[in-house]
């Protein structure tokens, strides 16, 4: 199963914890401005909230977005035929 850029940045968030969006980018494999604007997405959606730590936003999972994170990633892994 492939997961889209949106899922990816979640279950990254997962395992990874609170990133800025240049290590968010650099782990799922996009630019930094194209993981901006999916972040952007990801919190009109209630699913990741940032905090301004200077001189970068710091990201992270709200509650509701943790819950979809470890779907997805149970959903992943059981299509690819891992166990937990």
């Amino acid at each position: 199963m492939f997961l889209t850029t949106q899922q990816r940045i979640l279950v990254t968030l997962l395992e990874n914890g609170p990133l800025k969006n240049s290590d968010i980018a650099k782990r799922v494999g996009i630019t930094e401005q194209w993981c901006s604007g999916m972040v952007n997405i990801l919190q009109a959606k209630d699913l990741i909230e940032s905090e301004l730590i200077p001189p970068r936003k710091i990201n992270k999972l709200t509650n509701r977005g943790v819950e979809v994170a470890r779907r997805l990633k149970e959903i992943s892994q059981k299509a690819e035929g891992k166990a937990f």
